[in-house]
């Protein structure tokens, strides 16, 4: 399967976009064990960990495809 260029990174986009709203939600809910000074169960913490690491690796490859002189890529 072939994607141009821009399609491409519009998924990367909008795949980065989901991430960041995620990581935004998880906080929030971080937040909310710290105010209660509790301690937040591990899985949260795994899923922001998680979701950080996609997010660094989206941007990776949103720049990569960004710096590269193809036109489409070959999925």
């Amino acid at each position: 399967m072939r994607l141009e260029r821009e399609v491409l990174l519009d998924l990367v986009k909008s795949t980065r976009i989901h991430s960041e709203e995620r990581i935004k939600a998880l906080g929030i809910n971080l937040h909310k064990y710290k105010q209660a000074n509790s301690k937040p169960p591990q899985h949260l913490l795994a899923h922001i960990e998680n979701h950080t690491n996609k997010l660094q690796e989206l941007n990776e490859l949103e720049s990569e495809i960004k710096n590269s002189n193809r036109n489409s890529w070959r999925i």
